[in-house]
């Protein structure tokens, strides 16, 4: 790589006035340009910190650098229309407050202890079938109202339907199921809602969580000629002990029994991961090793969520339903949040 880029700074700033945004614009470019750019830990970190403070989704985001020469300038443009044209200034003193390790301002101090002084939202059953299972369901996570608006907005971004199930299937949805469909305004507020982050506070033990920008998910019935999409079971996790704690999350935006599409999860996995890995055959991929006799639906109501352990083997289900699931995926992760660098 050449060595200018190594000399970006996570101090330099542009016209935002954010800390780090030109270092990860430069490595982005310096990969684009086929240079090897090894990140560091701090890098990794600060990179997901960055692109989740300023509401941007990992792959929406490294598409477009990777896929365009834009400048910086066009960078942080980019950045402002993701973010309805400016950004908060709560927003912008968080991350220069983590990226130079500075305490934050009253205002933000503010509502870390609002979460705090939120009543629990888990209970003490709730915790302890998380302890054995490694999932949960907040029952009314949002209101039935809300969650009817985020679907709605589904339809509409797919130019799809309701009552027309023929227009289910007329245009691609997406990769599989999964939609890049990331920034209305119902999506941004339902991240936003206590009753969630408080549920998220009491499994990391923290109200200083950080919010991540996922996507959506429309899963129709399955039909002769459209047949189950995935994701099948799976971990979005690397396999390479030792292992760290880490959530996952999705609010189901209308009722879904389990048969249609519901969620599915291994009950437990995450308690005998590494037991399980060490007892597998010489050469075996576990990524490859048919879990779907242990697997679970976890049927829920519009406006419930489902928070899961990232260990536990998990995915889709075939809709054998008559109506889509539809859901929105969210999560949320402190600063300290560990991840393993190597893939495997």
């Amino acid at each position: 790589m050449p060595e200018s880029l190594l000399q970006i700074s996570s101090a330099e700033t542009g016209r935002l006035g954010v800390r780090h945004v030109k270092r990860f614009w430069f490595h982005m470019q310096a990969k684009r340009a086929g240079h090897h750019v090894e990140l560091t830990e701090q890098d990794w970190r600060f990179d997901n910190l960055l692109l989740n403070g300023l509401g941007l989704p990992l792959e929406e985001t490294t598409q477009y650098l990777l896929q365009t020469a834009a400048s910086f300038d066009e960078f942080e443009q980019w950045i402002l229309t993701r973010n309805e044209g400016q950004l908060r200034p709560e927003q912008v003193e968080r991350l220069n407050s983590i990226f130079c390790g500075q305490p934050y301002g009253p205002a933000l101090r503010a509502h870390l202890q609002q979460i705090e002084a939120y009543p629990a939202v888990l209970s003490t059953d709730d915790l302890r079938f998380w302890d054995e299972h490694g999932y949960v369901v907040v029952r009314q996570a949002i209101p039935r109202e809300q969650a009817r608006a985020t679907e709605l907005a589904v339809w509409e971004a797919l130019g799809m339907e309701p009552d027309n199930p023929a227009s289910w299937y007329q245009k691609p949805i997406g990769k599989g199921i999964m939609m890049d469909f990331y920034h209305h305004p119902t999506l941004s507020a339902n991240r936003q809602v206590l009753r969630i982050q408080k549920a998220f506070a009491q499994l990391w033990q923290t109200p200083d969580l950080w919010t991540t920008t996922d996507r959506t998910s429309f899963n129709p019935p399955v039909t002769e000629v459209f047949p189950f999409q995935g994701p099948h079971l799976h971990w979005d996790v690397s396999l390479q002990p030792p292992f760290h704690f880490g959530t996952q999350g999705l609010l189901y935006l209308c009722d879904t029994p389990a048969e249609q599409g519901a969620f599915c999860c291994v009950p437990g996995f995450h308690r005998h991961l590494d037991t399980w890995l060490a007892n597998l055959p010489a050469g075996t991929d576990p990524r490859r090793v048919n879990l779907d006799a242990q697997a679970v639906p976890i049927a829920a109501q519009a406006g419930d969520f489902v928070i899961w352990h990232h260990l536990l083997p998990h995915g889709s289900s075939p809709n054998r339903g008559t109506y889509p699931r539809i859901v929105q995926y969210l999560n949320m992760y402190p600063v300290e949040f560990r991840e393993n660098m190597e893939w495997v």
